[in-house]
């Protein structure tokens, strides 16, 4: 943080990590638990007992894909409440120890050639959600102004694309050409960390452009990047299925592990995540099985959580606590931070004391204060009216606030009832009755007092 930051005259900086940090492949788990966002398990086609291969699509018929990381016997299927709260079907497998692929799919030697309607089929198909979260039916896409592929990762504390882009620089032109036809773009563009530009000069762009990103948070997350260098707006489709925007970030993982995939006929099976342990511990990158629980991978590091400490999934800016050691890595699970006991910082119940940084630092240019009080005394239609919605959750509001407010998960609490208002056509009370009646993992706890905050960290 520069001194500047340190006397408040300017907003905080928060630069990216530069590290280059070698990729460690882990040995595969003896379960893995792969997860269904906001299914039931009588969506799941194989049935407690049965076999699974690898790549086998395990949804019931029109209600996929939900594609197998492994081969072996389900052991479990039920419902499983994530730490963010969302609900999940979870289906544990018991793994043998090779691979054997379902021959659903088939490689693509030549990508011209192919239909890009058939491309998306694939990219799906293979377990990639990239593409399907905006629209299940290949045949049915949005327009798309600008693809970004971005190799910024999403928080200072992450490095995976970067070491990914440094480690694969020779596969980034085929990636973004088979992206281009995939996703029909207009234009598309290269999104490189300044630390990293002298590696980005050796790639042939073809119809692509190279862009320079400071490396500074919050530069790397997708809002931003749509709204910096790309046409404005993120490509969304919400509750109602309804697409906006007109502009798709990728990171330059999953574009590169698509180029595999697609080639090869296998589907997406690993994730590679950046793995830390206190302050100013060393960083490594591990590459994973998805599924595999969060507890096998701090076994692997040999790392044993302190008992008031904190486990945190994809960054200290954005990411999430995590209170079990059986949460398994998804496709989307970027880094795992565990913080010692005297790291952990605690939000308070204060009142707002209107200084405005929160407003000042917010990338989108919210008015925080406001939003936060709102949504504290359930005042969520003057929410919705300042633009609760268009909140990318960075963190940053937090990260300055001197009164300790919980102002994330205020603002995220709020978007949760209006999209429960908007997806089941109720009143915003019967929406809030709704979510208070759900059991979902508290994701903040409030100290009324320092006492409190003292009694409970001893």
């Amino acid at each position: 943080m520069s001194l500047a930051s340190f006397f408040q005259i300017l907003p905080p900086k928060l630069p990216y990590s530069c590290k280059s940090v070698p990729i460690e492949t882990l040995l595969m788990p003896e379960k893995i638990t792969l997860l269904w966002y906001k299914k039931n398990p009588s969506d799941v086609a194989p049935k407690v007992g049965d076999r699974v291969k690898t790549g086998q699509d395990l949804a019931e018929d029109g209600k996929g894909p939900f594609v197998s990381t492994a081969t072996g016997r389900i052991e479990e299927i039920s419902d499983f409440q994530g730490p963010e709260g969302h609900g999940y079907v979870s289906v544990v497998i018991s793994q043998n120890k090779r691979d054997s692929f379902d021959l659903a799919l088939t490689p693509i030697e030549d990508f011209s050639e192919v239909d890009p309607v058939d491309l998306r089929a694939a990219v799906n198909r293979a377990g990639f959600t990239a593409l399907s979260s905006i629209s299940n039916d290949p045949s049915t896409w949005p327009s798309v102004n600008t693809l970004i592929v971005s190799a910024l990762d999403l928080d200072p504390h992450s490095v995976v694309n970067q070491q990914i882009f440094r480690d694969h620089v020779d596969l980034v032109e085929d990636s973004i050409d088979l992206l281009a036809r995939t996703t029909g773009a207009s234009s598309c563009v290269i999104a490189v960390p300044d630390n990293l530009s002298d590696i980005a000069g050796s790639i042939s762009t073809g119809i692509a452009n190279i862009v320079i990103v400071p490396p500074i948070y919050p530069k790397g997350l997708p809002d931003i990047l749509a709204k910096e260098y790309g046409k404005g707006f993120l490509i969304k489709r919400n509750e109602n299925q309804v697409v906006t925007g007109n502009t798709l970030v990728i990171s330059i993982e999953h574009a590169i592990a698509m180029l595999g995939c697609l080639k090869t006929g296998k589907p997406l099976t690993d994730k590679t995540i950046t793995f830390s342990a206190g302050k100013g511990g060393e960083m490594k990158n591990f590459r994973v099985r998805i599924g595999m629980p969060v507890a096998e991978i701090l076994k692997k590091a040999d790392v044993e959580p302190p008992e008031r400490g904190k486990l945190i999934l994809n960054g200290l800016m954005n990411g999430y606590a995590c209170f079990s050691g059986d949460q398994p890595i998804t496709e989307s699970t970027d880094s795992i931070h565990v913080q010692a006991p005297s790291e952990v910082f605690y939000f308070q119940d204060n009142a707002c004391i209107n200084c405005g940084k929160c407003n000042a630092i917010c990338p989108v240019d919210l008015e925080v204060n406001f939003l936060g009080r709102f949504s504290q005394y359930g005042m969520f239609d003057k929410c919705r009216n300042l633009g609760a919605e268009n909140c990318i959750e960075c963190g940053l509001c937090a990260y300055v606030c001197p009164a300790h407010r919980p102002l994330v998960q205020l603002i995220s609490h709020a978007k949760h009832v209006i999209r429960t208002e908007a997806l089941e056509d109720v009143s915003m009370e019967e929406a809030l009755a709704k979510i208070e009646m759900e059991d979902f993992h508290p994701t903040i706890k409030l100290f009324e007092t320092k006492q409190e905050e003292k009694n409970t960290t001893k």
